[in-house]
């Protein structure tokens, strides 16, 4: 069977272990990554944003660690599929053994430097590296609207023959040519993967400016659902320029207001942090 959404948490335990022990460790699976799924698939959650353009980047990570969830049972046989059935309740091993192997731990992928705007070339990156695994079908469309960006972004001389990684941008706009002319292709597959994914891994955007640029964009002079509000004031950072906009929140999630408000010198004051 599949792992899905649906029966991921009767299992996840058992499935993190299999993983782990088998030493099953593409780039996907960071321990970032696991906190993610875990924290989205708890039963007391209920998926509500799974669709949001808002968490379309949790989104595609969770969607990546089933692909390869899968791809790791679909190469060790049935003998290691998790068990059907996410309403059976987890049952302990009738003989378990004195002293459970050791798991071990798997290593973070760094993060690297935390940024306001990410470089063009690790942008383009970081976006290129979300193909692989996909089908044609699957990728068809990020890949087109990827190379459209790549192109403006060399036509107006943001990304140079002289900028950093330039030839990794020379591939990237060939293998995304060559996803969307092969009709035939069954899986995407990158080439020296890890090579690109260390050069994404160099940069991430601030977890305070993402927030922010997330808040004006969705939040602002709109009334968004009460439960998706609070889960989006539960994500953010404890850092103090973030204040008035969590009181804003919080006024509107207990009705102490109709509509999620900042001042005009507030709204200015978040801008300048982005």
């Amino acid at each position: 069977m599949n792992v899905t959404r649906e029966n991921y948490w009767a299992n996840h335990e058992q499935i993190r272990q299999d993983i782990t022990t088998a030493g099953f460790m593409p780039n996907v699976f960071t321990d970032n990554a696991w906190q993610l799924l875990d924290s989205e698939a708890e039963p007391s959650v209920n998926w509500d944003d799974w669709n949001d353009d808002d968490f379309e980047k949790q989104r595609d990570v969770i969607t990546q660690l089933f692909a390869e969830i899968n791809r790791f049972y679909a190469e060790q046989g049935t003998k290691d599929e998790p068990k059907k059935g996410p309403e059976k309740p987890k049952e302990k091993p009738k003989s378990e053994p004195k002293e459970k192997p050791k798991k071990e731990k798997t290593p973070s992928t760094p993060k690297g430097e935390s940024v306001d705007i990410l470089t063009p070339e690790v942008d383009i990156i970081q976006q290129y590296i979300k193909i692989h695994g996909k089908s044609r079908d699957g990728a068809y469309q990020h890949a087109l609207n990827l190379l459209r960006k790549l192109q403006k972004l060399i036509n107006t001389r943001v990304i140079r023959s002289t900028s950093a990684y330039a030839s990794e941008i020379q591939t990237i706009q060939e293998q995304l040519l060559r996803v969307l002319r092969t009709k035939n292709l069954d899986r995407v597959e990158i080439e020296d993967l890890q090579k690109y994914v260390n050069i994404a891994n160099t940069e991430h955007v601030s977890s305070v400016t993402t927030w922010i640029k997330t808040f004006i964009s969705t939040y602002e002079h709109r009334r968004p659902e009460i439960s998706k509000a609070r889960k989006f004031l539960a994500k953010a950072p404890d850092v103090p320029e973030l204040q008035d906009a969590k009181h804003a929140l919080d006024d509107y999630i207990n009705n102490r207001v109709e509509r999620i408000d900042l001042t005009e010198s507030q709204l200015n004051g978040l801008m300048g942090i982005i």
